[in-house]
């Protein structure tokens, strides 16, 4: 076979190919990322639309099923939710399971975009989201103060102003939540019988206060070989001044804002709260990027709150959930059952070989098999899960069964009397036929489990693939690296001879002869087949003394 024999008579060359090998496969390894399951991204996109004071019935008929009219006859849509209640649509699309995610997002903002101009001008402009399990956070914080001395709402503030935009700017974070505490709202709590007194409705107000908090631009003004831009800032600056603003003039006198309602700096309405050892804090929800190393972002931010606590030493910051634990706990239980498994595998070579050095020759392509495969894992795209993981574990046997024939049959031509290389030149291409037809075989039963369909489909794909890129691998480690070390490394074992003892055949090795003293004599003379005497048997007898 050319590749074995390639192998054999360019030793450098092939060394060379899977020490690139190698080197490829642990540099990618190091940049591929880390999580529990393989990336899997469902389907699913939802639109939902605020309707500021409608109620459940309005929120339906004006909203919600004009958005379902919208998006039902898209390509690849499977079913199609919605939800009305007070002030609030939301609509469920799935669509099928092979259509992409973010071909999925864009016809849906285009198709909502299209009938945004037809919804009523309350409401307020539609989100679209996109379900995807990579964005729930990976990381909850709590930040409470030591010394007491800063108000929830004061808390709150240090961390929106100076915690989150430290953490969002950190490499892999997609974004950050913040929960617990006061939150600072200005609000104008309106009176029903001064409004009633005055004939005003709450719409009137509201639209008095959205009409004076203006900043409107009023040209500009050239100034020789300069021009000035002109605003007119009319937003307000102080809680009084929202106070001040005229609803309207009835009998000619102007009818403000206090005189029918009363303005307060206040808070918003509690709806969560955050404890740290029975105390108030802030919770802080830390979200990644797809497709990034869950355990490296964990780590940034581990490092991001040291720095913080020695920036504001009056902070307590604890890491209340770390779900990049449980992920490294999991990946180091199945590293070690694949570390096991090579060990166990070669304990059984040895058993059957019965020789350390021609252990280490077979399972030396071992560690070369699973860098490899790692290289390819990041070309595809996968990254280091329980998925990839478990299938090299399983599959840790037969990554040496190629292996183990070719050596075989080497070594059956060595102890027939033959050197090293042309043992290894002959004993590769022998049974190159029949180690192709046992790897295409697992091929065949690992590869079309990459191409199930559903939900179990997305978990199988990288398994499946990831054990057929390691057969293909020790296929090739078979033909080339395993022939090349037996003849590099193993000396010339010494030749069998045979010979008779009446009605059996003993066979014995030279050392054998040596140590039992062989003494070998010419056969007696046989009669031949047309029972002439004299004819001689060229065979020898040997006489064991």
């Amino acid at each position: 076979m050319w590749l074995s024999d390639l192998s054999i008579k360019r030793p450098v060359f092939i060394t060379m190919i899977f020490s690139a090998l190698m080197v490829i496969g642990l540099i990618a390894y190091s940049r591929m990322g880390v999580d529990l399951w393989p990336d899997v991204s469902f389907p699913f996109v939802a639109v939902q639309t605020a309707y500021p004071g409608a109620g459940p019935g309005e929120v339906e008929s004006q909203v919600s099923k004009p958005v379902e009219e919208a998006v039902g006859s898209l390509s690849g849509v499977k079913t199609v939710r919605s939800s009305s209640s007070e002030g609030l649509s939301l609509v469920m699309i799935e669509f099928q399971l092979e259509h992409p995610a973010q071909q999925a997002v864009a016809d849906v903002q285009e198709r909502v975009g299209a009938i945004r101009a037809g919804l009523p001008k309350d409401v307020l402009e539609p989100v679209v989201l996109r379900f995807d399990p990579n964005s729930l956070p990976i990381m909850t914080l709590a930040v409470a103060d030591r010394s007491g001395s800063l108000t929830p709402d004061r808390l709150r503030r240090l961390v929106s102003d100076k915690i989150k935009p430290r953490l969002e700017r950190l490499q892999g974070v997609a974004g950050t939540e913040i929960s617990g505490g006061l939150e600072r709202e200005i609000q104008v709590e309106l009176s029903a019988e001064r409004l009633k007194a005055q004939e005003l409705s709450p719409q009137m107000v509201v639209a008095a206060i959205a009409n004076q908090n203006l900043n409107i631009p009023a040209g500009h003004i050239d100034e020789g070989d300069r021009e000035l831009a002109i605003r007119t800032p009319g937003d307000f600056r102080r809680v009084e001044d929202i106070g001040q603003a005229v609803i309207a003039y009835p009998s000619g006198v102007p009818l403000r804002v206090r005189d029918v309602a009363e303005v307060k700096d206040g808070f918003k309405e509690v709806r969560t709260y955050a404890r740290l050892d029975g105390k108030g804090s802030i919770g802080v929800s830390v979200r990644k990027q797809s497709d990034t190393n869950t355990v490296d972002v964990a780590n940034q931010v581990h490092a991001e709150v040291a720095r913080l606590l020695k920036d504001y030493p009056n902070l307590d910051i604890i890491v209340a959930s770390d779900f990049s634990e449980f992920i490294e706990a999991s990946i180091a239980d199945t590293r070690l059952d694949l570390i096991i498994g090579a060990i166990l595998a070669a304990l059984v070579v040895f058993v059957f070989f019965r020789s350390v050095s021609n252990t280490l020759v077979t399972v030396a392509g071992l560690p070369v098999i699973l860098i490899g495969t790692f290289w390819l894992m990041s070309f595809l795209g996968f990254t280091v899960n329980m998925m990839t993981l478990l299938s090299l574990s399983l599959c840790i046997g037969l990554l040496i069964d190629d292996a183990i024939v070719v050596r075989e049959n080497i070594f059956r031509h060595m102890e027939e009397g033959e050197d090293p290389k042309r043992a290894s030149i002959r004993g590769t291409g022998e049974v190159a036929l029949v180690v192709v037809s046992m790897t295409l075989c697992v091929v065949a039963v690992f590869l079309p489990i990459a191409f199930t369909r559903g939900i179990v489909g997305r978990f199988l794909k990288e398994f499946g693939l990831t054990v057929t890129a390691a057969v293909l691998i020790s296929l090739f480690e078979a033909f080339t690296l395993a022939p090349m070390m037996t003849a590099r490394f193993l000396r010339k074992s010494a030749p069998r001879r045979q010979r008779s003892t009446g009605d059996e055949d003993v066979i014995l090795s030279e050392d054998e002869r040596k140590r039992v003293g062989v003494e070998e004599s010419l056969a007696p003379p046989r009669t031949s087949s047309f029972g002439q005497a004299g004819a001689k048997d060229p065979s020898t007898s040997l006489r064991v003394t």
